[in-house]
């Protein structure tokens, strides 16, 4: 907001109503991505194709949000709106495949518990570290570029994309070392016959 607001100089009333229509639109992208991944059938399985499509597309949509690309007046205001709502529904195709793999991971609940401590704990501290030293960090990035105003985009960009390249190695991580059954299989006997005349025969 403080990037829309005091960077881009978009008016607070617009951003508000910005931000309350990606939420419900969320609302709606969320279940809708749910069966999506569910439906899924891949020889390397239903989460980790959708974790690397994701990432990527979403990394290039969260450098672009904080890039205005010289764009002025009601141009600006559409492409913010665009960059805005794009980046949420492309951070959905990662993000719901992503806590969805972490119950798929193991049948034992005790190590379900444990695992899923990790990437809420790191979550948490990387929001609490963009929260706490974000402006430092977008000041430095500025100052680097020799500029003036502390809050120019060209720190907001640099920031953006220092991020995006972080979130691409952590999930590159999770990717390769996170093992992940073939759904293709499962799906073929799924589907083989269930009720077919041998089966009545038989019975």
């Amino acid at each position: 907001m403080l990037y829309l607001t005091d960077t881009l100089y978009l008016a607070p009333a617009f951003v508000g109503i910005l931000f309350l229509v990606a939420r419900i639109w969320d609302a709606v992208n969320d279940p809708f991505m749910g069966m999506i991944v569910d439906n899924t059938r891949t020889r390397h399985g239903k989460f980790r194709i959708w974790l690397i499509v994701g990432t990527l597309l979403n990394s290039v949509v969260f450098v672009l949000l904080f890039t205005s690309c010289g764009l002025e007046g009601t141009a600006l205001y559409a492409y913010v709106s665009i960059m805005y709502i794009l980046y949420g529904m492309t951070y959905i195709i990662m993000d719901v495949p992503y806590w969805s793999w972490l119950p798929n991971l193991t049948n034992d609940p005790h190590e379900r518990e444990k695992i899923s401590v990790v990437p809420r704990f790191f979550a948490s501290l990387a929001g609490f570290c963009v929260a706490t030293f974000g402006l430092y960090i977008i000041n430095a990035f500025n100052r680097m570029a020799g500029n003036e105003n502390l809050l120019a985009e060209q720190g907001y960009t640099y920031f953006a994309i220092a991020i995006a390249v972080i979130f691409i190695i952590t999930i590159g991580i999770t990717v390769a070392n996170v093992k992940e059954e073939s759904t293709l299989k499962s799906y073929t006997k799924k589907n083989k016959h269930p009720a077919g005349p041998e089966c009545n025969h038989k019975k």
